[in-house]
Order: C-alpha cells, then structure tokens, then sequence
C-alpha cells in the first residue's frame, strides 16, 4: 500500500514540473516613459536646456525658421510635470514651451523659441538628462535638419519617483484640430514644429490609460505630429503666483496666490478677491477631491497636508481660470477652509478650524487667568490722560484695569505681560504732537447809498375886486413874498411877520430837505404866480474792513467774534421794576480745521453778522439783522476760500402829484415829487488757513 502511494505522489511530481516548464512566462511591466522636468541653465557664452526623463526615451531633434525654433520630440513619453513655459528672458532666446499630444502611446514636445538660428548640441547625460547646449552668439543661416539621439536609459541611478500615488490619474486629453489636414494629403501636411499650445482640459484617466506603450517606434509618433490631426494639449504652469501672508482660523481661500507672494515681502493681503494665479482649464467628472489638491500641489508648487475628515467627489468644468480662484470655489463647494503657514497649505473642514479656534482661544483666556498682573506707569507728553484711558481700556484683558492721574498727566496700567506691549504701542501712536492750524479771516462789508428829491410848488391868484381865484391855504402858502401890490385876491402874512405877503399855495409837493432850488415869481395888480422848484441828492459808500486772526491745533474749535452787547428793555410787570437784558450782536467766526493725510485742511465754517437797526424800533428797542453763513469745505494748505457773498439791494421809489394833472406829459413833472432811494449791502468773508510746522 505505501508502495502504491509513493509511486501516485512520483507521478504527480513529474506532471507538474513538465507543466510548469512547458508555460511561458508572464511579460514583465512595461515600464513608463515621462518627461519629469526641463529647466534652463545660463552660462558664459551659452544656454542649456536640460531636460530630465525617466524610462527608456529617445529624443529627435528638429529645427525650423519663419519663425527660429529647435523642436525636440519625446517620442512615446508622457508629460509627468506640471510645466507649460519657462522664462528664458535673453535677447536671443525668447523662452521653451512644453506640450504633449494626446495619441496612444502620446508624444511630448519641447519648443525653444529663438530670435535667430543659432548653433546648438544634444548630448546625454547622466541620471536620465539630455542636454540642449545652444550658442546665441554663434548665429547660422536657417536650415532645416533632424538629428537624432540614441536611447538614453536611465538604469545606472534610476531616478526616484517623488510624486503621489494617484498624481498620475491626470493627463492632458486629445482634442480633435479644427481643419485638421489628412493624413493622406502630403499637401496639407504640417511641419513637425507647427506645435498648437491650448490651454489644458483635466479629465480623470487612469494609469494604465495615460502610460506610453515602448513597442511604439519613436518614428511614428513624430508621423502623428506631422499628421496633426489632433493637436496636443498644454498642461498648466507650475509657475503660478505665490500668494500672501496666511489668515489664522477658519478663512476662506482667498487669492491664495497673492497671500504667498505678500507673506514672503512682509505685505498685507489686498483688499478684495484678486486672483492672481496662472490661468488653468480643468474638465473634471466624480473625481476624488483629494486628487484636485494634488493638482493644486503640482501647479503653485505648494505643500498639500489634508485633515483626515477631507473628503468627497468633485465635479468641476472651469475655463481659464486662475488657479488660486478655482481652489477658493472648490474649498467653498465643500464647506472647506484653509490655512497657509510658509509654502505648507493645510486644509480642513470648517468644523475642525472652528474647534481649533475655539480651543487656541480658550487655552489663551485660562493663560491670561493663570499669569500674575503687572502695575506699569505711563507719562504723556500731549495727550491728556482722562481722554486717553477710555481708548486704553478697549485694548486691556478682563482682568486688566487702567487709571488716570491728572496731576501728573500719567497713565497707569494693570494688567497681564501680555497686553502691556500693546498699550504701549498704542500710547505711543496716541500720545503725538498735534499739528496746527493758523486761520486769517477777512471780513468786508461795504454799503453803498443814493437818493434823488425832486418836488415842485406852484401857487397863483388872480382878482379884480368883486372876483377871485388862488390856491388853497391848507395846501399852503407861498415861500416867496412881495410887497407893494394891492391885488384883489387873498394874501397871507410871511411867518416872520414881515411887511411882505404870500399868496396860498395851489400844489405844495417841495422835497423835504432840499439843497438846491429855483423861484419863479410873476405878480402885477390883478395876477400873481409863484413857481418854486426845490432838489436834493446823496450818495454814499461805507466800507468795513475786518481782518481776525486766530491759531487752533487740529480738530479743535476757533471762535472769533467782534461787536456790541445791546441792551433790551423789557416793560416792568406785576408792578415791579423793568429788566434790561443784553443781547449779543457780534460779527463771529467759528472754525473747526482738520487736517488731511494730503496735507489740505477740512474746514467747518459758521460765520454770523448781527448787527441792531436802530432806525426800527419795537418798544424803544431795536431790532437786529443778521447774515449768517454755515458750511464745510476743503482747502489747500495757504488757499483762500470765500464765503458768504451775501449782496443786499433796496430800491425805492415814491412820487407824489397832484391828480390829472401829473399825469400830463412832460408838463406833469410841474405838479409831481418824486423821491428815489437805492441801497446796496455786501458782506464777503475771505478765510485762508495755513499749517503751521511746529
């Protein structure tokens, strides 16, 4: 029996080890081909590109005019950087494009724009770099050639894969060219360096999808570029903006790119979202958000740390879009929130912040209830204490308290070490020397006058003993006297009591205070007319000049004011005495100046002008006019600014006649007094405020 068994376990031994030898071994994998980075060196009298690959990659050199370009191909390698251009910033060198196609297996292509054919050498190097050595200096007439390079493998020192797991899951996709030519129209064909740059469009692939077949000949992904009928597309820079200092808490991401490049020159973050990060399109469909950041990680070149509770999937289509922007909108999208500490970005759910916030705040309230107060004394200088210490104690922590000592213009402090730099640094912005402010106001106040009085009397009478006809003696009599006539109508007696007589007057309209005249005086036995025409005119000008003059410090009020204390006499009452009261009537100037960070001054104006009229009274009492003049304006230091301009005219006009008779052209004006009076009043204030450097 055991002889049986030993013979079946023989047999299934041999079985085995024929099996075994008769199939063929797997396939090793195939290994991936990437383009990782291509950066520029400058020497003495040259320029390298150095360009480093992993994998097996066989580079082809091409050059081109119209405009001078070298052209090397990747042939069957796949853009593993996160490059687009690099800034070479030479006059003979305008800068290098990377772009890849989207064949399978795709080929990646870098461009070196040039102002003119140069000459230029590729050569190998180690650790996986060729070398594109050009020589500006040495310009060459256009040609076109292809050079070819052999396989450089990377197999003495294998070049370390420093990227993530997943970093690989997106690769630019192909995008069919508008008016693609055949690839069987050797007319429409295009040159290998007519290389189309667009702007990229994410797409989650996998690994699998986006690695480069090595069976692929390098000739016949150079024939695909040359056919051109699907361009590549370029991936995003990794030369985005930095951005500015970081917001502790919880804050939204906010023109991050700007807060990285503010944080390392020591500036504050710009007010507003103002995206400055490099432009990226991104089509992506249920991709894992952690995926997004590292493609975040590969365009800003910050580092990525993500809290433990981030997760979810994203779905996202921007176009030319700044990098930082679409991170804010993704950071949003996910009720996510960021903190930027150096070139670390950490991101976290906005609970985790808030619990981190809420916790550093608690640790520092149980620090400030932990640590002994301290007592510090403060002199000022030009600040008052009793105005300082109601700012001061906004700044202090719950257990800190401040006094005031007014006789020593001090400010005493108690509270945690803490807190005690910053009133300090408050005290010291506080306690500054005012600037002032001299203020010269000019007040004129002219008035001019005028005043015409033009009146007639007319008196006649005529009588032959049994008839007569003459004026009437209420309306007057004659000024004019005469003597030695024995006419037949009614004389009067002069005033003076004379031997001359006057006849009554017919119309009595003489100006009232006249200063100049002209009498016409007929008389005979039976007719006697008298005319006499009386005139008087005035002109006046009064001019007030006043010129105050007061020096205030800043934000602090001026007053100005010049004139009488008018007594008003109230009626006694209830049968006690009468009370006087004075009432101001002053030409005042207030001012209030401020001064600008411009150095203009800011001006708040009142000016008030009351002055008594004591050609109206009220109970013997005058009454007071005033002008007054409120407002607020903005001055050059030394400028004048002219407030009021108040102009005040009167016009009157009265003409007495006698009825009908005035009315009659021209011979009218014998029977009429006409008075004309005109009045013109202007106040004007000139204010000039100047700072006065102290």
């Amino acid at each position: 029996m055991r002889k049986q068994l030993l013979t079946m376990f023989l047999t299934l031994l041999v079985l085995g080890l024929v099996a075994s030898a008769e199939t063929p071994a797997s396939p090793p994998a195939s290994p991936r081909n990437e383009l990782q980075a291509v950066t520029v060196v400058r020497g003495t009298n040259e320029i390298r590109v150095e360009i480093s690959a992993r994998g097996i990659v066989t580079p082809k050199l091409t050059t081109a005019d119209s405009p001078a370009r070298l052209v090397v191909d990747l042939p069957a390698a796949v853009m593993a950087t996160g490059q687009s251009r690099v800034r070479v910033e030479d006059a003979e060198v305008k800068g290098v494009r990377i772009g890849m196609d989207g064949q399978n297996p795709p080929t990646t292509r870098v461009v070196v724009d040039l102002e003119h054919a140069c000459r230029y050498e590729l050569n190998p190097s180690a650790n996986g770099k060729f070398v594109l050595t050009l020589y500006p200096a040495q310009t060459i007439a256009g040609a076109t050639h292809t050079t070819s390079v052999g396989k450089v493998a990377s197999t003495a020192s294998p070049v370390a894969d420093t990227k993530p797991a997943n970093a690989e899951t997106t690769v630019a996709s192909a995008k069919p060219a508008e008016n693609a030519a055949s690839p069987n129209s050797d007319a429409n064909a295009k040159s290998p360096t007519d290389f189309v740059f667009v702007e990229p469009k994410y797409e989650a692939k996998t690994t699998a999808a986006a690695a480069a077949d090595p069976t692929v000949r390098a000739e016949d992904a150079a024939a695909k570029f040359a056919d051109k009928t699907a361009p590549e597309l370029l991936p995003v820079s990794m030369n985005a903006a930095q951005s500015t200092t970081a917001a502790p808490g919880i804050a939204p991401a906010v023109n991050l790119a700007a807060e990285q490049k503010a944080q390392g020159n020591q500036l504050p973050v710009p007010a507003g979202p103002k995206y400055t990060g490099e432009p990226i399109s991104v089509n992506l469909k249920d991709v894992d958000v952690k995926d997004f950041f590292r493609l975040i990680h590969e365009i800003s070149g910050l580092n990525v740390v993500l809290d433990p509770d981030v997760h979810g999937t994203l779905t996202v289509v921007l176009d030319d879009v700044p990098w930082d922007q679409a991170l804010d909108i993704v950071l949003k999208n996910n009720d996510l929130a960021r903190e930027l500490e150096g070139n670390v970005l950490r991101i976290a759910t906005l609970d985790t912040m808030k619990r981190e916030a809420e916790a550093r705040r608690a640790q520092m309230e149980a620090e400030a209830l932990a640590v002994e107060k301290v007592s510090v004394t403060r002199f000022l200088s030009y600040a008052h204490a009793k105005d300082v210490i109601v700012t001061v104690k906004k700044f202090l922590s719950v257990r800190g308290d401040v006094v005031a000592d007014e006789r020593t213009n001090a400010v005493i402090v108690n509270d945690i070490p803490k807190v005690i730099p910053v009133i300090d640094r408050l005290l010291t912005q506080l306690d500054r020397k005012t600037q002032e402010v001299e203020i010269e106001a000019r007040v004129v106040a002219a008035t001019r006058t005028f005043a015409r009085d033009i009146g007639t009397q007319l008196g006649f009478g005529w009588g032959n003993g049994h008839s007569a006809v003459g004026g009437n003696a209420a309306a007057g009599s004659s000024p004019t006297t005469t003597s030695g006539l024995t006419p037949g109508y009614i004389t009067v007696p002069p005033p003076n009591g004379g031997t001359g007589l006057s006849i009554p007057l017919f119309s009595n309209l003489g100006s009232t205070s006249p200063s100049s005249g002209l009498t016409f005086l007929n008389a005979s036995n039976t007719v006697r007319i008298d005319a006499i025409l009386s005139m008087a005119e005035s002109r006046g000008l009064l001019k007030v000049l006043s010129r105050p003059r007061v020096v205030t410090q800043n934000n602090i009020q001026a007053l100005v004011r010049q004139g009488v204390r008018v007594p008003i006499v109230t009626q006694a009452q209830l049968g006690g005495p009468p009370t006087v009261t004075y009432v101001d009537a002053f030409l005042r100037l207030t001012v209030t100046p401020q001064i600008t960070s411009e150095n203009t001054i800011f001006l708040n104006v009142d000016v008030e002008n009351t002055t008594p009229n004591f050609a109206q009274e009220i109970q013997g009492n005058p009454e007071l006019i005033t002008q007054q003049a409120t407002t607020q304006v903005l001055v050059t230091d030394g400028g004048t600014v002219v407030i009021g301009g108040v102009i005040q005219t009167q016009n009157s006009l009265e003409v007495d006649q006698v009825p009908l008779l005035g009315n009659i052209p021209i011979l009218g004006n014998l029977f009429k007094h006409v008075q004309v009076s005109t009045s013109n009043q202007e106040l004007i204030f000139f204010i000039t405020p100047r700072i006065i450097q102290t």
